[in-house]
């Protein structure tokens, strides 16, 4: 019995110190670059993308980069003006945004890659 007694007690020793010692890491970061957001925008251009890529890029703000994060909150508008909620069928721009959005995006995208030349347009 008090083996038993002793291996419940360390059990449960281990498995407190091992979660107060996990409180202490940091949440995970989601940092987005220009080229995770180029490709994203040439993709909704081209009807590559769903609301669900275009949402888990442009709905998390960016803290590195206020430059990029101006022009996330841009997107954010252009959703919140020009989204018109259909479905989006390959090569078929114009399902998720108005025309005017499409022009839009195609604005922002063109500022994005006239801010950084120098990373890879893939």
């Amino acid at each position: 019995m008090a083996l038993f007694l002793v291996t419940v007690t360390l059990s449960v020793a281990i498995i407190m110190i091992s979660l107060w010692l996990a409180s202490f890491r940091h949440a995970p970061k989601f940092h987005h670059t220009r080229q995770d957001y180029r490709k994203l925008l040439q993709a909704v251009l081209t009807g590559q993308a769903d609301y669900d890529q275009w949402s888990s890029v442009i709905h998390l703000p960016i803290r590195h980069d206020p430059e990029l994060e101006s022009l996330r909150q841009q997107c954010v508008e252009i959703e919140e003006q020009y989204y018109l909620g259909h479905p989006t069928y390959l090569g078929k721009p114009d399902g998720m945004f108005s025309q005017s959005g499409v022009q839009a995006l195609e604005k922002v995208l063109h500022q994005l890659q006239q801010d950084s030349p120098d990373e890879p347009n893939d």
